[in-house]
């Protein structure tokens, strides 16, 4: 009895944060799998899926040329924005390669005329991914801030609720002309970027943390 007592091993593996986390956050990683097939599109193809009240860009999903040099795909961003449109019934859309140009620097770029059509007046949120910098995520309110309260407030009180760190217009503010958001704030729609830093996309706490915020925030935006 002693010896098998001896033999005998803990099974001392610790639960992780996301086996740990809720059937929502659970039906939200699900959400991630099966992107529709990409469609060819001019600059670059494209996968969508279309619903309606909020549109879930990912437009660095894929590697992108920004002035004659190759930029790396910020990776795990489409995942996000399907999985939230998915869980909320908006519609999604993100680059696949190969990209000639960039969404978010090229002005009239097809990406974001197809962004537009799938908002048909709607907000959108625009995802991007940055490298470590003090802050979680970082929300760029565009040019024109004033078109985006509806949107940044119920996403950045999400998140600091969650325990994130979270910055507005730091270190990105998407002001100019040429990004996303500039450029559909420009034709009237209600739009901000997100910066997530790759602890947001990547397996853990924080991720947990991240989606499971934007997901209540745009639900909170959609019935408001």
């Amino acid at each position: 009895m002693g010896a098998a007592f001896e033999r005998y091993k803990f099974d001392d593996r610790e639960e992780t944060p996301e086996e740990g986390a809720g059937a929502e956050f659970r039906k939200l990683l699900a959400a991630t799998r099966d992107l529709p097939e990409p469609s060819p599109y001019p600059g670059g193809p494209l996968r969508k899926e279309e619903g309606r009240g909020i549109v879930l860009s990912a437009p660095h999903q894929a590697a992108h040329m920004r002035e004659g040099a190759r930029l790396p795909a910020e990776s795990g961003s489409a995942e996000l924005a399907f999985a939230l449109a998915r869980n909320v019934g908006g519609s999604a859309l993100c680059t696949v390669e190969p990209q000639s140009g960039d969404p978010n620097w090229d002005v009239g770029h097809p990406y974001c005329d197809l962004a537009y059509e799938l908002a048909s007046g709607s907000p959108v949120l625009d995802f991007h991914k940055m490298k470590p910098r003090g802050v979680d995520m970082c929300v760029g309110l565009g040019p024109h801030p004033e078109m985006t309260e509806k949107l940044w407030v119920p996403i950045v009180k999400e998140a600091v609720a969650a325990g994130l760190r979270v910055s507005i217009n730091w270190p990105f503010r998407a002001a100019g002309p040429v990004t996303v958001t500039g450029q559909l704030q420009e034709r009237g729609l209600s739009v901000v970027q997100i910066e997530l830093v790759f602890d947001c996309y990547d397996a853990g706490a924080t991720r947990v943390a991240t989606w499971m915020s934007l997901l209540r925030a745009i639900r909170f935006i959609l019935d408001h």
